[in-house]
């Protein structure tokens, strides 16, 4: 690579990070704004926090379109877990008892709750994602973490706001009962709004995949240098 296209190169990235940047600073600000606006008005913001309401629809099908991106974006045997885990999460986020017995989404998850209890089913899908996490997960976490990689830091925010929204909840169980009202409703709120922004994160991270930087554009290097992701 000459001296010209490697400094252009180099321009490219560092563009593209401050965008990332700029990006990334203005979503954590909005959703800092939401978390402070539901604080305020826990009781409000409790109508789109029901079962099956706006919030868990809506963390649902992030998590929902995350796992079809994955499984299109990364194929193979050895990335097959990335897309099964986010699908498994996107069925774990609705419940079958809320829709009517008779309705489809009913049908749906009701039989996927039924296949999901099989003893074989079970074994294959630890075998994938084990396997997954083993063979490719692990390696490319480590490497995504030398190269300060975007999509990982995403990752890692999505991944603090679903720890956050879990001790939210072991501290609602823990105290509930000393608890007022609106308090509870205050933790209950912010619980399944941060486990939206877990979704909405995950699938950013989706998305945003593997940086690919101009000098990875020749034919020869595709040829000889596969998508590690």
């Amino acid at each position: 690579m000459s001296y010209q296209k490697n400094v252009e190169t180099v321009a490219h990235l560092s563009s593209n990070k401050s965008k990332f940047g700029s990006v990334l600073s203005a979503a954590i600000v909005l959703g800092i704004v939401i978390l402070c606006a539901i604080s305020l008005w826990p009781m409000q913001a409790a109508e789109f926090n029901q079962e099956g309401g706006l919030i868990e629809t809506g963390s649902a099908a992030a998590l929902l379109a995350a796992g079809l991106v994955a499984l299109y974006r990364y194929r193979g045997i050895s990335r097959l877990y990335i897309g099964v885990v986010l699908l498994l999460l996107a069925e774990r986020e609705l419940e079958a008892d809320i829709y009517a017995v008779d309705s489809t989404p009913y049908f749906i998850l009701n039989g996927l709750d039924g296949l999901l209890d099989m003893t074989v089913v079970r074994v294959v899908l630890a075998v994938i994602v084990l396997g997954g996490l083993v063979w490719h997960g692990i390696p490319n976490g480590c490497r995504a973490f030398k190269e300060r990689a975007p999509f990982l830091l995403v990752f890692f925010l999505a991944g603090m706001c679903a720890v956050i929204a879990q001790g939210l909840e072991e501290v609602s169980s823990a105290i509930g009962a000393e608890m007022t009202a609106v308090m509870a409703t205050r933790l209950f709120v912010l619980e399944e709004t941060l486990e939206m922004f877990f979704s909405v994160g995950i699938l950013a991270a989706v998305l945003i995949g593997w940086p690919k930087a101009k000098a990875d554009e020749t034919i020869h290097e595709q040829t000889a240098r596969p998508d590690p992701s």
